[in-house]
């Protein structure tokens, strides 16, 4: 697996042109310390190799290519490390991300009177805290055995040893083979990008475009889907399954996600949406919870209550955690969640949207109607809107066909909110219960449509007509999923009942949303 550096913090990057001017303004022709002008005439790896004391640090930057970077004309400062270099059991990246670069800042930073618990930016993205106490300077809580070695491009400090690497939420994914399955799942949408602006370009060879210093940024959607977990601004908390807990999870999550065997693409959806399904509530922002303890809310705006007697029942408190530099991380063997609370979502579809039903216009008319502010039921209608349905003709049966998004290959039990007939538009019908039947339109396994009839004529559903009334007209099992597809391949058919000479019916139909909600079992 590649561990590569992430480099997402925009508005760092864009800080970048004014550190460099604030440098320059005390850089002039050589870096100039507590007013005392000095003049090298060694390069950083020059000034490097030179000292014994340095020689473990100095055979890992040579081992690794950094000497050349160091031997250059960009500016950098080195916080090097004496004695034997800590990288048993790292692979080559490691050593680069988390040894080697967390000792490494671009531009010169001077330990002077200015030095007060300055954040330094790293090579490798981490901010390390560079601290004066009187005549003392540390950095990342290891001391400066010598400071401010002038070299021709840039700044050299010698600190005592080597500054421990502290793994931000998206970096302590690499740390273990034990959960290995999520991290490789999640890095392998990284994609690699090279950021011009905050590049050094040099020459142009062979038409192209060159940089003596590049910088690569990494974009991954899941970022943007789960929170930005590589970013030291932010925090989280992450629940991170081990390989045992991901394993089962993916073998009971898999089943609701059963493509038709006409879709050609089913088994790669049904191994992505899977996966996707295992992460969509792993992670909670700090930023938005209000009581953690009592509930979490993840990113993905699903709410967990009682954390602690749920999700986390391994754990007594927030104080179990690993600690991160952007947050902490509860690792678990077993994902608890209930499917109703994660990913088998309960769908609305709000009835008065025009994509969400089609009506036969020679029996019915239809109307988007907006509750008033002023109405008691405002607050209780989904949107603050509804459908009306309204007979085209006195003896017509109002029908609609409501689309459904989304579904899985699991049950539902299946609602529609109609609201109270003092709302109709034609008062003349008075306040008179509707009598309906419903019937579904899906997809079988072997991607044919197919219909079923829900509530039936001889056992039709009567809607109170004075209070919203959410009617379940039915639960059934889809035996294929339709998840992502754009158009609906679902469809929900509510239709007046009773018969042509029916006169205590109202065949008006006043519909809030339908709701599909999974069934519990």
């Amino acid at each position: 697996m590649r561990y590569i550096k992430n480099i997402q913090r925009i508005g760092l990057l864009l800080m970048l042109p004014l550190a460099f001017a604030s440098c320059t303004d005390v850089w002039n022709g050589h870096y100039d310390v507590d007013n005392q002008k000095q003049v090298a005439d060694k390069s950083l790896w020059e000034e490097i190799a030179s000292r014994p004391e340095l020689q473990g640090f100095a055979e890992c930057l040579k081992q690794h290519g950094y000497d050349v970077m160091l031997d250059g004309d960009q500016v950098y400062t080195v916080f090097a490390p004496q004695g034997t270099m800590n990288i048993e059991g790292l692979s080559d990246q490691k050593v680069k991300d988390e040894v080697l670069e967390n000792h490494i800042a671009r531009f010169a930073h001077s330990a002077n009177s200015a030095t007060r618990d300055k954040d330094v930016l790293m090579l490798n993205e981490k901010l390390v805290t560079f601290t004066q106490s009187g005549e003392a300077y540390t950095f990342g809580d290891v001391a400066l055995s010598e400071r401010n070695i002038i070299a021709k491009n840039g700044v050299l400090h010698v600190i005592s040893s080597q500054v421990p690497f502290f793994y931000n939420v998206w970096d302590y994914l690499t740390t273990s083979p034990s959960y290995s399955k999520i991290c490789d799942f999640m890095y392998s949408f990284n994609e690699y990008e090279l950021n011009e602006e905050a590049s050094v370009k040099g020459p142009i060879v062979n038409g192209l475009q060159t940089y003596v210093d590049s910088v690569v940024e990494i974009r991954n959607e899941l970022h943007y889907l789960l929170g930005m977990l590589n970013d030291e601004d932010s925090t989280y908390t992450m629940v991170l399954p081990t390989n045992k807990a991901w394993e089962a999870a993916y073998e009971r999550i898999y089943p609701y996600y059963n493509f038709s065997t006409k879709n050609e693409e089913r088994d790669s959806l049904q191994d992505l949406y899977t996966k996707l399904g295992i992460v969509n509530d792993l992670v909670f922002s700090h930023t938005v919870q209000v009581s953690p303890e009592d509930s979490l809310i993840s990113t993905s705006e699903n709410v967990f209550y009682n954390p602690f007697d749920y999700i986390l029942s391994d754990f007594g408190s927030f104080d179990d955690a690993v600690v991160c530099s952007n947050g902490n991380v509860f690792v678990v063997d077993s994902l608890r969640y209930f499917p109703w609370d994660s990913w088998h979502e309960t769908l609305k579809i709000e009835a008065e949207y025009t994509n969400t039903h089609v009506i036969k216009e020679s029996t019915t008319n239809e109307y988007n109607r907006t509750i008033p502010f002023s109405d008691p039921l405002y607050s209780k209608v989904s949107k603050g809107s509804y459908l009306e349905l309204v007979p085209a003709k006195s003896s017509s049966k109002t029908e609609v066909d409501f689309n459904v998004w989304d579904v899985l290959s699991a049950s539902y039990d299946i609602k529609v909110v109609f609201l109270p007939q003092r709302l109709a538009t034609d008062k003349s019908i008075g306040i008179k219960p509707n009598f309906i039947e419903a019937s579904l339109s899906y997809i079988d396994a072997k991607g044919r449509t197919q219909s079923q009839k829900l509530a039936q004529a001889k056992d039709s559903l009567f809607v109170d007509p004075t209070r919203i009334d959410t009617v379940h007209v039915g639960t059934f099992q889809f035996p294929a999923t339709t998840y992502g597809e754009e158009t609906a391949s679902i469809k929900l058919n509510v239709k007046f009942a009773g018969g042509s000479k029916t006169t205590n019916m109202s065949r008006t139909m006043l519909i809030d949303c339908v709701i599909f909600e999974p069934t519990k079992e």
